[in-house]
């Protein structure tokens, strides 16, 4: 039973959910006057259970809105299952709209509740259903499901393993099996795109565990012809994804006996670099020619120029954000925290000041300007501050050391 209602005769709670059977057309019932309601979030979860779908569209919206809107933790803590199981639900037996909806308010409520075991859980009963949808013919729905699988993985994934169980899902959109038995599906664009932003966002977590850089060497070389895709955004995704490979050292060899297969994959890796880095110099520099399709030009030629500048210069990736008008400050140093920062901002639209303001989680994912903790509220500030000491405030600090050399250098001249 959703948490702040008063169940009476004929209504549905969490035990009646069962979820190979539960909330078919012909057991769900419409909301009636049985209900009485605490507050307006209660309504619209119980909602979800109604047997006409845009009932549950209609609630699914004013979730998402809520989730964007406001800070909700207070009210999904208790009951963050339940509303998974719905959310669910409505993934699988929606229609592209409300799958589509479904998708963005698990992966809110899965960023609401913050990582740790709260999104485990989630992760673990969304995934296989998830995973179906891929499996199927609509493309409609996929966007939003690859999507949802990052989040929910880059969340709620215990270790590697986790992790690669849903990199794998979402790579069987981006490079479908082919074979004598296997019809190979042709994805949209669109699709392919978000496959691929999916992906990189996910692949940003393995630096924090032990890797083997054979088990990706299969992945450079399917990149690496994306990169030729007629497309200019599909080139874009494969841009990044190629940039992160990069900066966590997966086109390195490490050092190894002398035998064939270490000189064989060290020739076959080298050559690879040398492909990607000509490819990237040439997508840097794209011509315009006459009468061609200029859509996206200039945002490729910038992109694939700083991806040039950081892989042959060691150009360093530094962006900030504005916070508030008080004055806080996102900053992020790496390929992996702009992809990550992008991703987010993307998922979370309009909600991603308002997460960035209550949400403990963006300081563990994000480095924000200490000088504005005092303006945080006070839950955020016990975890900002144990979590500073560990996270390096590149721009900031950068920008303080000059201030405070040329004071110096003043100071010294005044002096002798």
């Amino acid at each position: 039973m959703a948490k702040g209602y008063k169940k009476k005769k004929g209504c549905w709670c969490p035990s009646d959910f069962d979820n190979s059977t539960a909330m078919s057309d012909s057991t769900s019932v419409d909301i009636n006057e049985d209900f009485i309601f605490d507050t307006p979030l209660d309504e619209l979860v119980d909602n979800l259970y109604a047997k006409r779908s845009v009932r549950r569209e209609n609630a699914l919206v004013e979730l998402v809105d809520s989730f964007e809107s406001d800070d909700l933790l207070s009210f999904v803590e208790n009951q963050y299952i339940t509303i998974s199981y719905l959310f669910i639900n409505s993934i699988k037996k929606g229609m592209t709209k409300e799958t589509n909806l479904a998708c963005r308010a698990i992966g809110l409520l899965s960023f609401t509740v913050g990582g740790g075991t709260g999104s485990h859980e989630i992760m673990n009963e969304a995934l296989p259903q998830l995973c179906k949808i891929l499996s199927g013919s609509d493309q409609s729905k996929i966007p939003a499901v690859v999507k949802c699988i990052g989040l929910l993985a880059f969340l709620g994934a215990d270790d590697l393993d986790e992790t690669e169980v849903a990199l794998e899902a979402i790579w069987k959109i981006i490079q479908p099996k082919s074979g004598n038995n296997v019809t190979t599906v042709k994805y949209e664009p669109p699709v392919v795109v978000a496959a691929i932003t999916a992906w990189t966002f996910l692949l940003t977590t393995i630096s924090t565990w032990r890797i083997n850089q054979e088990n990706w060497t299969k992945y450079i070389s399917d990149l690496s012809n994306l990169l030729e895709a007629d497309d200019r955004t599909v080139r874009m995704a494969a841009g990044e994804a190629i940039a992160l490979f990069f900066e966590l050292k997966l086109f390195d060899v490490k050092p190894a006996e002398e035998d064939a297969k270490y000189f064989q994959r060290l020739t076959y890796m080298n050559n690879m670099k040398a492909k990607v880095t000509a490819q990237i110099d040439a997508l840097s520099c794209e011509a315009s020619h006459k009468g061609a399709n200029k859509k996206n030009l200039s945002a490729q030629r910038e992109l694939f120029g700083n991806i040039w500048d950081y892989v042959m210069n060691g150009g360093d990736i530094e962006e900030t954000v504005k916070m508030s008008s008080r004055g806080t400050i996102l900053c992020v140093s790496s390929w992996a925290e702009l992809i990550q920062l992008n991703f987010i901002k993307h998922f979370l639209r309009k909600g991603f000041h308002q997460h960035a303001q209550y949400n403990p989680l963006m300081r563990e994912i994000f480095t924000f300007d200490e000088d504005e903790i005092e303006y945080l509220p006070n839950r955020v500030k016990k975890i900002h501050r144990s979590k500073s000491k560990r996270r390096h405030y590149m721009q900031i600090k950068k920008e303080r050391d000059i201030a405070e050399a040329r004071k110096q250098s003043f100071f010294n001249e005044l002096i002798y």
